[in-house]
């Protein structure tokens, strides 16, 4: 069987990829900072502290030898805080939305990447978010964040590609989730991309026939 190693799996994103390769017939390992409590037999869950590198080796570690190296990494760990002028934003809001948007990803594609270079295969997804390629005002951190991971993911794509394995970011602009709801308007939400259709695009890539595709920036638009 196939493993997916996927970040933030207690989320609204996580929660839908986790379920949605399980229904396939995937191995998954989730890992996050909280543990929603699910259980199934080819599902381990590994709490990890994302910006901490042994933290997140020793999770990759474990992962690996339940379920072997992954065929792919769906890094979604990241998050807003807070909507204020730059400004106004204190050097710990900046660092913290640093460590979990860039950071994570970094220390959960570096141990991915050394799991899937002896073997010849392999996927990496990262996320994006559109509002990195068209900045809004209030977001300096989060937009400055996202932006890495965009770069982060591009160069990593040309350094792994020669083993086989392919690296591209995902750049949705609102994902309906639970939490997203909380704040989003109700004229809005109808518009806004199903977590289901993110998971698909993770297994296309993922499969031989998407292979080919690395180093790319897949916009996923809100419907109009």
């Amino acid at each position: 069987m196939n493993t997916l190693f996927l970040t933030g799996s207690s989320g609204g994103l996580g929660s839908v990829t986790r379920n949605y390769f399980l229904k396939r017939e995937w191995n998954v390992v989730g890992m996050d900072a909280f543990d929603d409590g699910f259980s199934d037999p080819h599902f381990l869950f590994q709490k990890i502290d994302s910006a901490n590198e042994v933290s997140v080796e020793k999770a990759f570690k474990i992962g690996a030898e339940k379920f072997g190296a992954p065929r792919l990494l769906f890094a979604t760990i990241g998050g807003l805080k807070p909507w204020a002028p730059h400004e106004e934003i204190s050097i710990e809001d900046f660092r913290f939305v640093m460590d979990l948007n860039i950071i994570a990803t970094f220390t959960c594609v570096k141990q991915a990447t050394k799991l899937m270079k002896p073997l010849g295969t392999g996927s990496i997804v990262t996320m994006g978010a559109e509002t990195a390629l068209k900045p809004e005002s209030n977001k300096a951190a989060y937009v400055t964040a996202k932006a890495a991971v965009i770069s982060f993911t591009q160069t990593i794509a040309l350094e792994t590609k020669e083993y086989g394995v392919n690296a591209n970011c995902i750049v949705p602009t609102v994902i309906h989730t639970k939490a997203n709801e909380s704040w989003g308007a109700l004229e809005d939400i109808p518009k806004w991309t199903n977590p289901e259709d993110i998971a698909a695009l993770c297994l296309f890539l993922a499969s031989d026939e998407g292979n080919a595709i690395n180093g790319t920036i897949l916009r996923v638009p809100n419907k109009m």
